[in-house]
């Protein structure tokens, strides 16, 4: 899951790739900084200034490029962007980009979290609970063999669940 800072990063620095995968966040976190921006910048327009044609103009690529990554990671390719000249066009643009992201890698690579959905996916937070608060076998151990053995065991779980990596 991508915050504030790095999809805004993500947004430029990657403006001119139009390949590969935007995971939700990323793609929502630029769209609330771009419509911030957007709304102070209208008072200077108000004023008379510029500032917001050209934020608009030099916003143009960076907003096609991720606009195409969110597509490709919902399994769709970018030019359904061009549903955007039709009437309806933007309704079904929105609903895709609310489509979580596919888990598994498609055409367009991996997926940008590694597969992990913090929502959706996963399995509900009462049975992670659970796995964790789950004791386990050590049969006489010591205390000190106690705690290792549950430190594997969360360590093995923490390998598996949260970061989808095969033991």
């Amino acid at each position: 899951m991508a915050g504030p800072l790095k999809a805004v990063e993500n947004g430029y620095f990657r403006a001119f790739t139009f390949s590969g995968r935007a995971s939700r966040s990323e793609f929502w976190w630029f769209a609330l900084y771009y419509a911030i921006v957007f709304g102070l910048l209208c008072i200077d327009l108000y004023k008379g200034g510029t500032l917001l044609v050209w934020f608009f103009v030099l916003n143009i690529i960076p907003n096609l490029s991720l606009q195409f990554r969110r597509l490709h990671d919902t399994g769709k390719s970018g030019w359904w962007l061009l549903l955007s000249f039709l009437p309806i066009g933007s309704l079904v643009l929105l609903i895709f980009y609310i489509l979580p992201s596919e888990t598994r890698e498609n055409r367009w690579g991996p997926p940008p979290n590694g597969g992990n959905q913090r929502w959706g996916n996963s399995p509900s937070s009462t049975s992670a609970y659970a796995a964790l608060m789950r004791v386990p076998d050590v049969g006489g151990a010591s205390s000190e063999e106690f705690e290792d053995a549950r430190r594997r065991e969360i360590q093995e779980y923490y390998k598996t669940r949260v970061l989808g990596k095969t033991v």
